[in-house]
């Protein structure tokens, strides 16, 4: 659909008579005139009362300004303003559509089976109590056990799918209250699921927040039709801040918000930090990714894939640490080509704290220990890794659709930014064959985070939806969170079993049955490296000279001959 069709007014005036003027102002008074009568009615009238006079007042100005002769040229003032007036008319349009579009998918609502389990960022709602808080403690760590357990996906299949009918207790999993130690109350598991889901932050398209400038001279004050992968980007990251200040347990309440806790403020500062403003106090907003955007050729506009907005965020945050005290303990890792590299990590997390000592006492022998002081005053910074993924060409291949799922069911799963083609979605949790997930794509007026007690409602979904796993795009980015190096240690061995394609049993059967005639084989999602990415760049290179050192050496030998002189030259790769 054509936008522009909506704005342009007709080039002639005798195509389409009176364009510019209402349908009951056949003979009245002239255009200028009835302009600026519903300017004066729009600028009288109580403001965000009036959307639809203040709208056509804007719409008629913007044409009547454009229908002008070519012998008064408008005024250079008179231009910007009606390129400002033609933007917000586009910026109205777009936020319309994409709320009808939104509106119509939102009256189908999703159907959740208290039958099945719901998996929510590691966390399982079922009837039954039966399955781990997560469902990596379900994971013998003997790599042996792992790997004859889970090649065949037979384990994962009875945890997600399969679950004993018997001893029925309507109860999610992360109800219990483990420091309190209170467990004597039970809550029903969609409901419990329904307060996990609510408090997930919700990041959407927002309007008529301060200018973002264009290439083209325009601005942006509106983010719709074009930052929604940023959109689901500023979700992912929003949910790593969330677990690493409030906690996965962390509940929000929409009833209880007279008195301001400090889990409440924190909540706040959260949100505060992706507000729709240009300000060292939002380092993850919208117009703070777009500048870095541009920093690596991307225009205001563009869409962005998974990938390039999980760098994005790796550099916010790289940025936001130096000037955010709160932030310093933060560390955003983006895998390099599905590959983890263990060391790099440990290099970037591990930090030393340095004290002030005296210059005498800085070149001091190690201790008796052998450790130097130094090694011995190191600390974790938390650890959110990001993995792009390609999973398929131009479809999700089928095969790693248990192992999305299963990735989602970790305790340390942030979610995974994806969706459909060219529609980007947040996805944080399955029920049997669909994935549960946030959509960015409507448009909500921008929230003044600068306000001492700013409405906070708007940042969180109450509608969850679900979309099959064999619609989703190829592309995506995993997250995950480690507060600790036990954690981190922990998360290498317990999500290595998921990382293999998972079949279901039907496909086992068909493999077998085929066995003879065909061999598969299947590659995992991303994998982990021991070193650091720099030592393979420079393996790779040794083994290159190497082969151009052989290469012309063997040409030497060669050359001393006249009568090889025009044979050709092999060269070892």
């Amino acid at each position: 659909m054509s936008y522009d069709v909506l704005v342009r007014p007709p080039r002639s005036r005798s195509a389409v008579p009176g364009a510019t003027s209402p349908p009951h102002a056949t003979g009245g008074p002239s255009e200028g005139a009835y302009a600026a009568r519903e300017a004066s009615k729009s600028n009288t009238s109580t403001p965000r009362k009036s959307h639809s006079s203040r709208f056509m007042a804007a719409f008629t100005q913007f044409y009547g300004a454009e229908d002008e002769s070519p012998g008064s040229p408008a005024s250079p003032p008179e231009s910007e303003a009606g390129a400002e007036l033609r933007g917000k008319v586009e910026s109205k349009l777009m936020s319309m559509w994409h709320n009808v579009k939104y509106g119509w998918s939102g009256k189908l609502k999703a159907n959740f089976s208290k039958e099945q389990p719901i998996w929510l960022l590691g966390r399982c709602y079922h009837r039954k109590f039966s399955p781990p808080p997560s469902m990596e403690s379900s994971v013998e760590l003997n790599p042996v056990s792992m790997e004859t357990r889970f090649r065949d996906g037979e384990h994962l299949h009875q945890v997600v799918e399969g679950l004993d009918p018997e001893a029925v207790h309507e109860l999610g999993t992360d109800v219990m209250d483990e420091q309190n130690g209170d467990t004597s109350w039970e809550e029903e598991g969609i409901e419990a699921f329904k307060r996990d889901f609510i408090s997930r932050i919700w990041m959407t398209y927002r309007r008529e927040f301060p200018a973002m400038p264009a290439l083209n001279g325009g601005q942006f004050t509106s983010d719709c039709g074009w930052g929604c992968m940023l959109r689901s980007g500023q979700m992912m990251l929003a949910q790593g801040l969330v677990s690493h200040f409030l906690g996965r347990n962390w509940r929000w309440d929409p009833d209880t918000q007279i008195f301001a806790t400090q889990e409440d403020n924190l909540h706040r500062k959260i949100i505060k930090w992706f507000g729709d403003v240009s300000s060292r106090n939002s380092p993850f907003s919208i117009h703070s990714l777009v500048t870095l955007g541009q920093e690596s050729g991307k225009k205001p506009g563009d869409w962005y894939a998974p990938g390039a907005v999980a760098h994005l965020l790796r550099q916010a945050m790289c940025n936001a640490s130096q000037e955010n005290v709160d932030l310093d303990g933060i560390q955003v890792y983006v895998a390099q080509d599905c590959t983890v590299y263990i060391q790099d990590i440990l290099d970037e997390c591990l930090v030393t704290d340095r004290k002030a000592t005296a210059p005498w006492h800085r070149a001091r022998s190690p201790s008796r220990g052998g450790m130097t002081e130094s090694q011995e005053n190191t600390h974790w910074k938390a650890l959110i890794l990001l993995v792009p993924l390609r999973l398929g060409a131009e479809k999700l291949n089928t095969i790693y659709g248990n192992s999305l799922k299963a990735l989602l069911s970790l305790e340390a799963s942030i979610g995974i930014i994806g969706g459909r083609p060219k529609h980007s979605l947040y996805f944080v949790g399955h029920q049997e064959d669909k994935l549960i997930y946030l959509d960015p794509h409507y448009c909500q007026e921008m929230v003044d985070v600068n306000q001492e007690n700013f409405p906070v409602n708007t940042f969180h979904c109450k509608s969850p939806r679900k979309m099959k796993i064999t619609k989703m795009d190829p592309s995506c980015c995993v997250g995950f969170y480690c507060p600790t190096r036990s954690d981190f240690d922990h998360f290498i061995a317990s999500v290595q079993p998921y990382l293999m394609p998972l079949r279901s049993p039907q496909s086992r059967e068909r493999a077998q049955v085929g066995h003879q005639q065909t061999t598969e084989v299947n590659y995992p999602m991303f994998v982990f490296c021991r070193g650091r990415k720099c030592d393979q760049v420079m393996d790779l290179s040794n083994v290159y000279s190497h082969n151009l050192s052989m290469s012309s050496s063997m040409s030497g030998t060669t050359g001393t001959d006249d009568d090889d002189d025009d044979e050709d030259e092999f060269v070892i790769i």
